[in-house]
């Protein structure tokens, strides 16, 4: 399919935009999409490099480019590649997520897709799941803060991962 916006390159990523109860899906390549999205989001220039790096992760693993390295790995059990498996997209039986696991978080992290388990939970594990969670969220903002080279937040992030490790006794 052609880029909705230079119909003229391949679209390699695909978004549906909503504007009031107008629904549209927009398709757009490689080079549209970094400009579009640079233009978007103006103003945020520290999340710019944040984002540029995650397109190019996304592009980088959903290009057709043919890697002999992905043959290499298959799943032990159906025999699947890694490279059949970026090309449609489906897993050939239970045990490729043990065989291409890390390639699949890898590609879910690069989309920002959020793999944490967000519903309800017993009230007997509450204050365990609340901890786990808390502490999870603490790190990736430790990360995100040293990321962007904003020291003093990330110290005051530091400082709350040790009072809450002190308050849990952990």
């Amino acid at each position: 399919m052609l880029c909705d916006n230079c119909k003229e390159r391949e679209s390699i990523i695909s978004y549906t935009r909503i504007n009031n109860d107008e629904v549209e899906e927009v398709h757009l390549c490689q080079v549209c999409a970094e400009e579009k999205f640079k233009k978007e989001f103006q103003g945020y220039q520290n999340i710019i490099p944040q984002l540029e790096n995650a397109l190019k992760n996304i592009f980088k693993f959903t290009a057709n480019s043919y890697n002999e390295e992905e043959d290499d790995i298959r799943c032990e059990y159906c025999g699947r590649s890694l490279s059949e498996l970026k090309n449609t997209g489906a897993l050939g039986c239970p045990k490729c997520y043990d065989s291409f696991g890390n390639e699949i978080k890898s590609y879910l992290k690069a989309l920002n897709i959020n793999l944490k388990y967000r519903g309800k939970i017993p009230k007997n594990s509450e204050s365990y799941i609340y901890y786990n969670r808390k502490l999870e969220d603490l790190r990736e903002k430790l990360d995100l803060a040293i990321s962007l080279e904003e020291y003093e937040r990330a110290a005051e992030i530091r400082d709350e991962i040790k009072t809450l490790k002190e308050d849990a006794n952990v």
